[in-house]
């Protein structure tokens, strides 16, 4: 099975050991071509397939044990699947005589492992019959790769099977997931472009689902010459210092694009993006009697949050390919950034000062100016869930899609610390700055111990403020009650060098600079203590419009 894998590019696992899964390490650390990289949480090694595939485009293996090794990856597997990354997991499992074992989870009389896993997963599979292993990883590795839903895909291993022996491989064994894509019907690309000619206020909304496809949506923001927002998880996927772009919608989102939805988008083109409330709270893409016309290879998120006009169910790159090839060669006959003139009359951001603000301790948006500003220009930025995140997304210029990478299709918190070891196991050569705050380092932080070993270039940037921030204000703003959910003041300085990594403490502006970086990272992993301004906070960051979104259906139109 492992060398199958191997064989068809699955090279790299991520897992922790345990008895009724060893037969699967043991063949791992056998294998020359084989790489296995030992997590501390399950939930982290998902987290850092994720990261992997992110800076690599390869499928990661993950090994997890029968149990709790199972019950531990269920949070990683789940944000896998909410982001469509491909992955292949073999899980070990208890004998399959019957009998009744330790971390059996079908003990109870239910399907135990499938059941708990079937939901969050694009395949299930168990290998009852060695001649059937083969097979069984065969149709797992094709779910897990299939390009218009690719995610998470399981492969049960009972442990009194998996030492046995089973057929060899044939060469033709290794699939290939290309498919056969016809191009989009004249007429419905024709449909589009006459929908968006004739709109007063049109949008393009570019979501998490079109990365990969970056050359085609550069050109078809061009080709169209209309105003377009990312998502937060498809920051960057084209320049924001695009003349067209309004940055980011939703979530921490710009006022460019607060002023340009508040003005009742008529028609919006959204490619790849499901419009969930972290999308769209605040921003919301087409006004009540506009048409959304939704591109996804998805169907399921047609009609969910804003009524559909056009679902156009077809892969993302062709469909954008075929409405470049019929536009009218210098885009639609509309001047796009005059488009733009009212919503960009002021700063698109909520502090627009930021870089230089001098107040102590240091802001939270100056702490991003001051981590952007001593960035080289490889780095890649990683935002962890919390409140950091909402400056992360909002002051933050990507310019590149591989220059900020979110993890909010769960939206848990440990996944971008996960994510950024992950990114630079697959690409060492950039260094990684993980955004996280002091409760997911709490959480998750000792997966510090994996970037040590491998000497990875990550510097984790820690908004230390001592409380759950986001749950604090969102709690006071929601219940009118304010309750102190705060933590300890960790001192990350010297919890870092206690592992062996080396740690700064940051207090004022302008400490966070070039040299510092480049020195903390010279050998390995670093973290940056940054004890942070607390009640700081952006106008309008889209987390309580999000929350109302979801509880009432309604939405607060708070625009500056």
């Amino acid at each position: 099975m492992v060398r199958w894998l191997v064989d068809a590019g699955v090279d790299t696992f991520f897992g922790i050991p345990g008895g009724p899964i060893i037969s699967a390490f043991h063949r791992v650390l056998l294998h020359p071509g084989a790489r296995l990289i030992e997590p501390r949480h399950e939930t982290g090694a998902a987290f850092e397939a994720m990261g992997y595939h992110r800076a690599t485009g390869r499928t990661p293996g993950l090994l997890v044990t029968a149990g709790p090794g199972i019950t531990n990856a269920v949070t990683g597997i789940c944000a896998a699947l909410a982001e469509r990354v491909p992955m292949i997991i073999l899980c070990g499992d208890v004998a399959s005589d019957g009998r009744r074992l330790t971390q059996d989870l079908s003990a109870q009389g239910r399907g135990g492992i499938a059941d708990l896993l079937g939901p969050i997963t694009r395949a299930v599979r168990r290998v009852d019959r060695p001649e059937a292993a083969l097979s069984e990883l065969r149709v797992a590795l094709r779910a897990a790769l299939d390009p218009r839903r690719p995610g998470p895909a399981v492969v049960i291993l009972p442990v009194d099977r998996a030492d046995v022996t089973a057929p060899a491989p044939r060469a033709e064994a290794i699939i290939s997931a290309s498919p056969i894509v016809r191009p989009p019907e004249d007429a419905l690309v024709d449909e589009v472009l006459v929908r968006l000619k004739a709109a007063e206020r049109p949008l393009l909304v570019l979501g998490g689902g079109c990365r990969g496809h970056e050359i085609e949506l550069r050109a078809l923001v061009e080709a169209l010459g209309v105003p377009f927002v990312t998502t937060p998880q498809a920051k960057g996927l084209v320049s924001e210092e695009h003349p067209l772009s309004l940055r980011t919608c939703g979530m921490s989102a710009s006022h460019w694009a607060r002023r340009y939805c508040a003005a009742k988008t008529d028609v919006a083109l959204v490619m790849g993006a499901d419009l969930d409330d972290a999308s769209t709270a605040g921003t919301p893409v087409v006004s009540p009697d506009g048409a959304v016309l939704h591109v996804d290879t998805d169907p399921s998120v047609f009609a969910r949050n804003f009524p559909t006009a056009l679902a156009i169910d077809h892969p993302l790159e062709s469909f954008a390919r075929a409405l470049c090839a019929r536009s009218p060669g210098q885009g639609l006959p509309r001047d796009g950034i005059a488009l733009l003139g009212d919503a960009k009359e002021r700063s698109a951001f909520d502090h627009p000062k930021f870089r230089t603000d001098a107040s102590r301790p240091i802001a939270p948006h100056r702490a991003i100016a001051d981590l952007e500003a001593a960035a080289r220009p490889s780095d890649r930025f990683v935002s962890d869930i919390g409140e950091h995140m909402l400056f992360a997304l909002h002051y933050s210029t990507a310019t590149d899609p591989d220059r900020f990478t979110i993890h909010l299709g769960l939206g848990s918190m440990g996944s971008g610390i996960g994510s950024a070891i992950g990114l630079a196991l697959g690409d060492p050569s950039r260094r990684v700055i993980c955004v996280c705050g002091d409760g997911g380092m709490q959480m998750t932080g000792h997966e510090l111990l994996v970037a040590l070993e491998h000497q990875l270039p990550v510097i984790f940037a820690v908004f230390n403020d001592a409380r759950y921030n986001m749950v604090y204000h969102g709690y006071r703003l929601t219940h009118d009650r304010v309750e102190p959910w705060s933590t300890p003041m960790i001192d990350f300085v010297g919890w870092a060098r206690s592992l062996g990594a080396k740690g700064h403490l940051i207090q004022d502006p302008g400490q966070i600079t070039a040299a510092l970086l480049d020195d903390l990272s010279a050998s390995g992993p670093a973290v940056l203590d940054i004890r942070q301004a607390r009640d700081t906070r952006i106008a309008g960051d889209g987390r309580i419009e999000a929350l109302r979104q979801m509880s009432f259906g309604t939405e607060s139109e708070n625009v500056r």
